[in-house]
C-alpha cells in the first residue's frame, strides 16, 4: 500500500507561531464580546481571561508570525511535493478520557507537531482510528498532504481503513459492518 521512510520536517517555531496569529486573528474576531464583558459569563476560568490576554498580543509578534507563514508554506509545500502523505501520530498520548480537561491532556504530551504546522500553512489532514491504547482509550494516526490534495489524503485514509477495519471497532468491540 505505501512505501514509509522517515522525514525531516521543516525546523521552525510551530506553536509561538499559530500562537502569535490565532491571538490576534481571535482578539479581532472578539472584541465586541471581550469590550461589552459578556466574556465574564463564560463557565471556564481561563476563558474569562483569555480574551483580555490575546489582545496583548503586539503588532509586531502577529506581523512576524505571518511572515514566517509564508515561509513555512514554501518549505513545506516543497516536502510534501514528494510525497502522497505525511503520517504521524495524531496525538503522542491515547484519547483524553471524557471529563478530562484539555489543558491536562495536552500537558501529558497530547500535541502533534503535524497539527500547529498544518493549521497555519492551511494543508489537508484526515485521521483515522489505528487501535487502543492504555484504559482501552483510542489511538489514531494522521495523513497530512499538500495544500489542496484533499482528495489524496482522503483516498490514503480510505485505502488504509480497507485494510484494518479499526473505524468499525468501538471500546475494543466489532461493530456490525453495514
Amino acid at each position: 500500500m505505501a512505501t514509509i521512510e522517515e522525514i525531516d520536517l521543516p525546523d521552525y517555531p510551530y506553536g509561538p507561531i499559530i500562537g502569535a496569529i490565532l491571538a490576534g486573528e481571535a482578539s479581532s474576531a472578539f472584541d465586541e464580546f471581550v469590550t461589552s464583558g459578556r466574556i465574564a459569563e463564560l463557565t471556564a476560568p481561563e476563558d474569562r481571561v483569555g480574551g483580555y490576554a490575546m489582545r496583548l498580543v503586539p503588532a509586531k509578534d502577529y506581523l512576524n508570525a505571518t511572515r514566517l507563514r509564508r515561509r513555512m508554506a514554501r518549505d513545506w509545500d516543497a516536502l510534501l511535493a514528494r510525497y502522497d502523505a505525511i503520517v504521524a501520530p495524531t496525538t503522542g498520548v491515547v484519547a483524553s478520557p471524557i471529563g478530562e480537561r484539555f489543558s491536562a491532556y495536552f500537558a501529558r504530551g497530547g500535541r502533534s507537531p503535524l497539527i500547529p504546522a498544518g493549521s497555519t500553512v492551511g494543508l489537508p489532514a484526515l485521521s483515522v482510528p489505528t487501535g487502543f491504547g492504555e484504559r482501552g482509550l483510542p489511538t489514531s494516526m494522521q495523513f497530512l498532504g499538500r495544500a489542496g490534495a484533499e482528495n489524496a489524503i482522503l483516498a490514503v485514509g480510505r485505502a488504509y481503513q480497507e485494510r484494518t477495519g479499526w473505524h468499525w471497532e468501538r471500546g475494543g468491540r466489532r461493530r456490525a459492518e453495514g
